[in-house]
């Protein structure tokens, strides 16, 4: 098993984009937005591999079925991750993979199924009516201090930094009396792709915030030609009916490896 040096990672970007099921965080690793390991199974021509970024996300990619490689993950795995990292959460793109985590992790492990959507575009920009008393605003310092959702703790785990969320990510809020009631932020940005995370305060849910801040939040993608993404648990009701109206369709589902 070999670690990448990030000079090299575009070895990898056609492989990534081989998948629809390829999470956002990769392609925001390889493009160098944020930080994260890469490991593969050939320096040269890497066929198969895995990256990690801080907040304990993986992907594994390319073909699932090089057991050499697979035994490397596996010692990684038992050496640098079980009983020493709090999180350790992991996005499969084929059978092959989840045939792996499904039988040599299965002690470790357990299976969660998420739905995965294309966002087809509108003809013209979403518009929406804001309620009286309330106020749509661009996520700035002072309310990811404000925030209850994404805080300092959300963005340094997902971006580093403050400063580099702010500069490379996208959040719009709803303030009412001063207080964020809905909000909506980029988890991850490719550069090219800001997959949505958007929370609506409990108190103020059914009022139809929460499409309100996603549809402000896509007309900001589509002004700056950028692709939003939905990744959502398959349980999840409530988060693939706003998927919906926000215009996500064509649901693909892929397994996800949480640890026990």
């Amino acid at each position: 098993m070999h670690c990448l040096e990030p000079k090299d990672y575009h070895k990898i970007h056609n492989i990534l984009k081989a998948s629809f099921k390829t999470p956002t965080f990769a392609f925001s690793v390889v493009n160098r937005l944020i930080q994260g390991s890469v490991y593969v199974n050939d320096s040269m021509k890497p066929t198969s591999g895995f990256l990690r970024i801080r907040a304990g996300d993986y992907y594994v990619f390319g073909q699932g079925n090089d057991l050499v490689f697979n035994n490397s993950l596996y010692r990684y795995f038992v050496e640098k991750v079980y009983g020493k990292e709090k999180r350790f959460t992991v996005f499969t793109p084929s059978t092959d993979w989840e045939a792996l985590f499904d039988e040599t992790f299965k002690p470790y492990v357990k299976k969660m199924i998420r739905s995965k959507y294309r966002f087809v575009p509108p003809k013209v920009p979403s518009k929406y009516n804001l309620p009286d008393l309330y106020e749509l605003k661009d996520f700035n310092s002072d309310f990811l201090r404000g925030s209850e959702n994404f805080n300092e703790s959300y963005i340094v785990d997902y971006w580093g930094s403050e400063s580099h969320f702010l500069k490379n990510g996208l959040g719009v809020c709803v303030i009412h009396k001063e207080n964020i009631v809905a909000e909506c932020v980029s988890i991850f940005h490719s550069g090219t792709i800001a997959e949505i995370d958007i929370v609506t305060n409990p108190s103020y849910r059914g009022q139809g915030l929460g499409k309100i801040v996603g549809q402000e939040f896509i007309n900001k993608c589509l002004e700056k030609n950028v692709m939003p993404a939905w990744d959502c648990d398959n349980n999840n009701e409530a988060s693939k009916a706003l998927a919906s109206k926000l215009g996500f369709s064509n649901e693909e589902r892929y397994a996800l490896y949480v640890l026990k």
